[in-house]
């Protein structure tokens, strides 16, 4: 499975993940699970895609209740998610590459800006540069300072 949600071509956030979730899931010839429920995604891969999804909806759901928008919302008109870099960043989308996996490959090629004093969250434009979206990595602070900057 290569993808996740609303077509990349239509989604302005893009998630960039290193492992997809494990359920059994219908995906196309190009491996994209098109519209998923996320309430199916959590009910097959437990509690640590709930978290991961949750964590998508803070950073997605523009003021609305988070909860709510990640139950009914999330994924399927807005959202992606990718598992592997794209070859070429569309400016008009903003990109969350989560967790060192994913961001070694781009670190050295762009000057990031560190916005916290550990340098957990690093932003080039529209690329940003977050924690693997687990609580402990990517606490309500940290999700405070990234919406602070896409505002």
């Amino acid at each position: 499975m290569l993808s996740i949600g609303c077509s990349l071509s239509k989604a302005n956030k893009v998630f960039i993940l290193p492992t997809p979730p494990k359920g059994e899931y219908s995906v196309d010839s190009n491996g994209h699970l098109a519209l998923p429920l996320v309430t199916d995604i959590i009910a097959q891969d437990g509690n640590h895609w709930r978290k991961i999804l949750t964590i998508m909806a803070k950073l997605s759901s523009s003021g609305a209740d988070w909860r709510d928008y990640r139950d009914t919302q999330l994924l399927q008109t807005s959202e992606c998610i990718l598992f592997q870099l794209p070859t070429t960043f569309d400016t008009s989308k903003t990109y969350f590459v989560c967790g060192g996996q994913m961001q070694s490959k781009l670190v050295g090629q762009r000057a990031f800006k560190a916005l916290d004093e550990k340098a957990l969250i690093r932003v080039h434009t529209n690329l940003i540069l977050c924690p693997y979206p687990d609580y402990r990595q990517f606490p309500n602070r940290l999700i405070d300072l990234n919406l602070a900057y896409l505002n």
